[in-house]
């Protein structure tokens, strides 16, 4: 025995009756027990990836996570073996 009570057991009260978490119901706004995701702040570098370029933008474009862009030998080398763009958005 681990010491751990099973799932059922756990959820059953002293009553024997099974636990419901009931919310109280808000209209026009997401109940409490939903979580909201927080998307991480995007990076001013962008890269057109495999001959894409920002002229005809029709291909895919990547914008890596604030603080982790590569570095100018790796962005030197996507453009070298891929044919990837990095361009730079100061504003």
């Amino acid at each position: 025995m681990t010491g751990f009570k099973s799932k059922k057991t756990a959820a059953l009260d002293e009553e024997g009756m099974y636990l419901v978490h009931q919310t109280e119901v808000k209209f026009g706004a997401a109940p409490d027990n939903y979580h909201t995701l927080k998307q991480p702040e995007r990076s001013e570098w962008k890269c057109y990836l495999f001959g894409n370029t920002a002229k005809d933008n029709q291909g895919i474009v990547w914008i890596p996570i604030k603080g982790q862009e590569p570095n100018w030998f790796v962005r030197w080398m996507m453009k070298v073996c891929f044919a990837c763009t990095w361009e730079k958005n100061n504003g």
